[in-house]
């Protein structure tokens, strides 16, 4: 049994850590305090076997706390409890002799800490001899200032990473900064980045570095052991352990990885995948290694999920902004930002480029006899005709009430005038029905103009197309007129 003596304000917090040592076997019995009286007496009291301490204690800071044990029990093992931003913190406790640290947020790798500690202090205690003592003291010492040295590495890294992150438009750019920052964080590891698509729940590889096939390239949800359990999934000892469905059944040639989910608002969005290099595998200490990464690995799960998370939403209001609620079409902000540019490249590439304006005949008599809902049918349904009409270049709009346009890129006044009058005749062939009533014959007018004949500029095009569309209402509606 074990006594710990927990320098901690908030009792969750210590009742976490105590929970993660008991799960693990670690037979405890735990005393907490959080001002520097109580830590005094029950360090000359209590005799604890190991300090677990918070960096960042409202009362008192884990350097006041390292000196004081250092004062009254030098040999007990002193472990900094701390989060990513208290590094500076960290650093200087870690640098007067802390034994050692985890990560406050996910202290997942407690237990073997804790046990390390405690066999480099029951170490020190049996030393024979002096030499020895200081020999082993000199190791410890560069291995703790290697962590240092990796542990700053980590955050600098980290913290691009995370810059990077926030700063891209695309998906493509998080992917980039994935496969470029990841091994950097992750030496001597294999990863691969998945993400889910909802219409099947399956995941396919979209960034990765080392090898790049370190797991299969499109799997399921329930392939994975961390997706289904929403938590880390980690195998140290492939031939012991259970390994997801994602990887090969062949435990000989699966070295140890770990599975990270990668989770936003709530919802699923991906996985982090790392595996050790195969040749370095068999060894604990690279067992313990990635077993330690599995904060940083985390981090950075929770830092990517953010990230596509905001572009989804940047995306959604984005596709918001330039859509028509009512028919899905483009609204008439998308059509002067798109006719600007592809007039543009019309005149780089000496390209013809038309526009077609047309407005519903009548559409007032159709909202006045029948209601709101009877001309929401019409707009739907020419909205819809409209759709059938256009190429893949093309764009459809609704640029206000009863008015659309299309723009047909690199289609000259030839081609776009009988495409015009290919739309009127399908739209004079609706049949529409509302509420029981028929709605009668559905008309519209059109007005074609063409790049450059008609105009070099949008608001001059758009001019020209506008009263072509009125010469076609002043000579009976239901027709196309050309500017």
């Amino acid at each position: 049994m074990y006594k710990i003596l927990i320098v901690e304000d908030v009792e969750a917090v210590a009742d976490l850590q105590v929970l993660k040592l008991i799960r693990a076997g670690v037979a405890v019995e735990t005393r907490r305090v959080d001002t520097p009286q109580d830590f005094t007496r029950q360090l000359e009291l209590y005799a604890p076997d190991a300090i677990l301490c918070s960096v960042s204690v409202p009362k008192f800071s884990g350097v006041t706390a390292l000196a004081m044990a250092q004062s009254l029990c030098p040999h007990t093992p002193f472990i900094l409890v701390f989060k990513t931003e208290e590094e500076e913190a960290t650093v200087e406790t870690f640098t007067r002799g802390a034994s050692d640290y985890v990560f406050k947020t996910n202290p997942s790798n407690l237990p073997w800490t804790f046990a390390r500690a405690i066999k480099q202090a029951e170490e020190r205690k049996t030393a024979d001899g002096q030499g020895l003592a200081i020999a082993r003291m000199t190791r410890m010492y560069a291995d703790q200032v290697r962590d240092l040295d990796q542990l700053r590495h980590h955050h600098l890294v980290f913290r691009k990473l995370s810059r990077y992150l926030k700063a891209g438009v695309t998906q493509a750019e998080v992917y980039a900064a994935v496969e470029c920052f990841g091994p950097q964080l992750f030496q001597r590891t294999n990863g691969k980045l998945y993400l889910v698509h909802p219409p099947g729940k399956h995941l396919e590889g979209v960034a990765s570095w080392g090898d790049r096939s370190p797991g299969e390239q499109a799997f399921t949800v329930q392939d994975c052991w961390a997706l289904r359990q929403t938590q880390a999934h980690w195998v140290g000892d492939p031939r012991t352990e259970l390994l997801c469905g994602h990887v090969t059944s062949d435990s000989s040639s699966v070295p140890s990885y770990l599975c990270v989910p990668v989770f936003a608002q709530g919802e699923t969005l991906g996985l982090l995948h790392l595996r050790r290099v195969k040749e370095e595998s068999a060894s604990p200490e690279n067992a313990d290694s990635m077993d330690s990464c599995l904060n940083l690995a985390t981090a950075v799960a929770e830092e990517t999920g953010l990230a596509l998370a905001n572009l989804r939403v940047r995306d959604t209001l984005h596709e918001q902004s330039i859509r028509d609620p009512l028919t899905g079409l483009y609204n008439r902000r998308f059509l002067e930002e798109f006719l600007l540019r592809e007039l543009a490249r019309a005149d780089r590439k000496k390209h013809a480029l038309s526009i077609i304006t047309l407005d519903i005949d009548h559409f007032k008599r159709i909202n006045d006899t029948l209601g709101h809902g009877a001309g929401d049918i019409v707009l739907r349904r020419v909205a819809l005709l409209l759709q059938g009409y256009v190429r893949e270049s093309d764009i459809a709009c609704r640029v206000g009430g009863e008015e659309f346009s299309l723009l047909l890129p690199e289609a000259s006044m030839q081609i776009a005038a009988p495409r015009a009058e290919n739309i009127r005749a399908g739209v004079h062939e609706l049949r529409l029905k509302y509420d029981g009533h028929n709605l009668g014959a559905v008309t519209i007018s059109l007005g074609v103009a063409a790049f450059p004949e008609h105009g070099t500029t949008p608001d001059t095009l758009i001019r020209a197309a506008d009263q072509a569309l009125y010469d076609a209402k002043s000579r009976g509606r239901d027709r196309v007129a050309s500017a």
